[in-house]
């Protein structure tokens, strides 16, 4: 006897795999944030003298 697969239960992985990017995307996105505020000040001198 074949059993029934409720709505539910085949949406479920998608939705966790959804919900798992999103967090990845979240967090990278707090991970950039947090590198570029508390980057160091470039000395003017750097900016415009030739290399």
């Amino acid at each position: 006897m074949e059993r029934q697969v409720r709505r539910f239960d085949r949406l479920l992985w998608p939705i966790l795999i959804v919900l798992g990017l999103l967090i990845v995307i979240v967090m990278n996105a707090v991970f950039i944030y947090v590198a570029v505020s508390g980057q160091d000040e470039v000395a003017p001198s750097y900016q415009t003298e030739a290399r």
